[in-house]
């Protein structure tokens, strides 16, 4: 039985960039994983599940480094926490991008759009921020009605996990890797007043600036009162998990 995803967190967090890359590469390579680097000057990226595989297939996406001073236990390593648990369940239908750089102007995502092939890539679905809240909230750059996109976000699996589109999500990786050309989506969690305070500053008042400041998710990320493991939400990441899972096998 695997262990719980908030320990894979606890074993990642508070830890210095090259010790906890090395940390990602053993847990991948224990669950038997394949793993690859891509790195340049800037940035090095890990490249999760078959990738000599010529197939088409979905592509999911989560930075790995973080804020420094930071845990870094929501802001990414829940998401990243969510993607290996998906790569043990669906390694045959889709790969997985451990994206460096999100937090120093997105050099990761740069250097991924340069290298892989986008004939290899159906879509990219980006996880970012995805360990606090019961909301789950979703951002479509590129390809609305992407067939994936429509298995997550209409139908009974819109009945059942109750996705909400905001425009307004705060910046993440998913504004770089939609230069790649492909279908993009960004997919959080956070508390639903926090969602509902999104939807409310979409219509102009308050005002943006004000909402995001006053969102309780902030408090999880970059050095925030809540922003340790424990506070990291099984339930959340499992919600995430399931719904990107029943895409997946439809």
């Amino acid at each position: 039985m695997s262990e719980p995803m908030k320990e894979t967190v606890r074993y990642l967090a508070g830890l210095d960039p090259s010790t906890r890359r090395e940390r990602l590469c053993r847990l991948l390579k224990e669950k038997g994983i394949p793993c690859r680097l891509q790195q340049d000057a800037n940035a090095i990226n890990l490249l999760a599940g078959d990738f000599d595989d010529s197939r088409t297939l979905p592509l999911f996406c989560a930075h790995y480094d973080v804020v420094p001073g930071s845990s870094g236990a929501n802001d990414n390593l829940a998401s990243v926490a969510v993607l290996i648990r998906l790569l043990e369940r669906a390694a045959r239908t889709c790969r997985v991008a451990f994206l460096d750089g999100e937090e120093r102007g997105h050099t990761g995502a740069n250097l991924f759009c340069q290298t892989m092939e986008k004939r290899r890539v159906s879509c990219l679905v980006v996880l970012d921020v995805c360990g606090y809240g019961e909301q789950e909230t979703y951002r479509i750059r590129k390809g609305r009605f992407h067939s994936y996109f429509r298995k997550l976000t209409a139908g009974q699996p819109r009945k059942k996990y109750h996705p909400l589109s905001l425009a307004n999500l705060p910046e993440s990786d998913d504004g770089a890797l939609v230069s790649m050309g492909v279908p993009v989506m960004l997919v959080s969690m956070m508390p639903a007043s926090d969602a509902q305070s999104l939807q409310a500053a979409q219509r102009g008042f308050p005002s943006l600036g004000q909402t995001m400041e006053a969102l309780e998710v902030v408090q999880t990320i970059h050095g925030g009162s809540l922003d340790d493991p424990d506070h990291v939400s099984e339930a959340s990441m499992n919600h995430v998990l399931c719904h990107l899972l029943e895409g997946l096998i439809q």
